[in-house]
């Protein structure tokens, strides 16, 4: 399984619902950007990066396969945003 080897947070000025964007490094070797940091009223929650149908739908263009790679994923995100706060 992949390790999040790097985790870049990119804060989004104003007060919508997206707090910041991030990207990740996977072992060193392959980068993930356009990862969203979304605040509603449940809290804080990761958005993988994803692209816009013509029906309007969307469709992630990069996900984990498994609850473990998620959870890692999103705690590595969460945790680096935390820090810059």
């Amino acid at each position: 399984m992949a390790e999040v080897t790097e985790v870049r947070i990119y804060k989004v000025r104003g007060n919508g619902v997206v707090k910041a964007y991030a990207s990740v490094s996977l072992d060193g070797e392959y980068v993930v950007k356009g990862i969203k940091i979304i605040e509603n009223e449940k809290g804080l929650f990761v958005s993988m990066p994803s692209k816009r149908n013509k029906d309007g739908s969307y469709q992630d263009i990069f996900y984990p396969t498994n609850k473990k790679a998620r959870d890692k994923i999103v705690n590595a995100i969460l945790q680096a945003y935390k820090e810059q706060l």
